[in-house]
């Protein structure tokens, strides 16, 4: 275990998160750190992950599909109130099915799963998806299950995404104190990992975004999901899953709502999806050539062709979850991206009437 600058432990409570260099698991952090709670995080990386750097938590470097790395992670937990929030996940927006992604999504799950049980931690939090929650034939307002198929999924990443998420419910149902979260599309500031939504505002503000493709999805804040996974660490029900949505938005509105604040054209039209998909096994193979991330591929047009909705009612209800407006989101995201220069062109920040210098080069 290589120490940070420590905290005070004075809850007598550790958190133990994994995943916690990525989106949601350095915001995860920053909210427990706001909570003065001890922080102990499991990354891959080698050196301090640039989302994490200056955070005052203990670090245990190891590879979740490795269960003998995992054990460090509880070292001298014995006598303390142990928290485990399982984070670590590949996120794909590619269809086939990659090995890599299915041993940290589901071996890995599975690993830290027998390591949570064999220290008998207080409570155990899974981070899934809504992906893998199945599309309902009828009424198309999706909502929580308690049984995860693969099959009644589609795309890799969700069939993975099940299986590793039903795994922790039989958990729940043998003895451990589980609790499973689904968040829908995240977005918001200390995305350093460049998620789709965080490239798209790239490409806008670098002018180097042509064009729209028509469709939407569910999009949260991330901060409003990091919020909701420590409340239903700490409320939530044993064996119960929570959504945590925000709600639906075409993807060409929150571009748009950047254009506005950053000074760049609006996009008045957006291309079919029909059309998009003609060319998405061209995007596809661009991305392998050049190494590069696609701005959409087949499955991720199948995401945006789905009108389906995310009702987060019950995590209203039980856990108190709350969100803010698109608005507010992609402002502070835009802000958090020129402030880290992740911009190559300067622009005029312009928030409602209110207007900032722009970053320079």
């Amino acid at each position: 275990m290589v120490p940070g600058n420590e905290i005070e432990n004075k809850t007598g409570t550790i958190w133990l998160v994994t995943g916690a260099s990525g989106h949601i698991g350095n915001n995860v952090i920053r909210e427990l750190l706001d909570m003065e709670q001890r922080v102990r995080a499991f990354v891959i990386e080698p050196d301090t992950p640039k989302s994490l750097e200056g955070l005052p938590i203990e670090y245990v470097r190891g590879d979740i599909t490795q269960p003998e790395s995992i054990e460090p992670l509880f070292a001298g937990t014995d006598g303390l109130d142990v928290i485990v929030l399982h984070l670590s996940s590949i996120i794909t927006i590619f269809g086939k099915e990659d090995e890599r992604t299915y041993n940290v999504n589901v071996r890995g799950t599975e690993n830290i799963l027998k390591a949570s049980i064999a220290h008998h931690v207080r409570r155990f939090l899974y981070v899934s998806s809504v992906h893998a929650i199945p599309v309902p034939e009828t009424d198309c307002v999706i909502r929580e299950i308690n049984h995860f198929d693969p099959d009644a999924v589609h795309g890799f990443y969700a069939k993975t995404k099940a299986l590793a998420t039903q795994a922790v419910m039989d958990a729940a149902k043998d003895g451990l104190d589980a609790v499973v979260v689904h968040p829908s599309g995240v977005i918001g500031p200390y995305d350093y990992l460049n998620s789709h939504t965080t490239r798209l505002f790239k490409r806008l503000v670098d002018k180097k975004l042509p064009a729209m493709v028509k469709g939407g999805y569910d999009f949260a804040d991330v901060r409003d999901v990091a919020k909701g996974i420590i409340s239903a660490a700490l409320k939530g029900r044993r064996g119960e899953a929570y959504i945590l949505s925000g709600g639906y938005y075409e993807i060409s509105d929150i571009v748009n709502m950047a254009a506005e604040m950053t000074g760049r054209k609006k996009f008045k039209f957006t291309v079919p999806v029909w059309m998009a998909k003609i060319a998405a096994p061209f995007a596809e193979w661009n991305s392998r050539v050049t190494k590069k991330p696609p701005i959409f591929t087949s499955y991720s047009l199948f995401t945006l062709d789905s009108f389906c909705s995310f009702s987060n009612e019950k995590a209203r209800r039980e856990l108190g979850y709350t969100t803010r407006p698109m608005r507010e989101t992609v402002q502070d995201t835009l802000a958090f991206m020129q402030k880290s220069e992740q911009f190559r062109k300067a622009f005029v920040f312009r928030t409602g009437d209110a207007i900032k210098q722009p970053m320079t080069n």
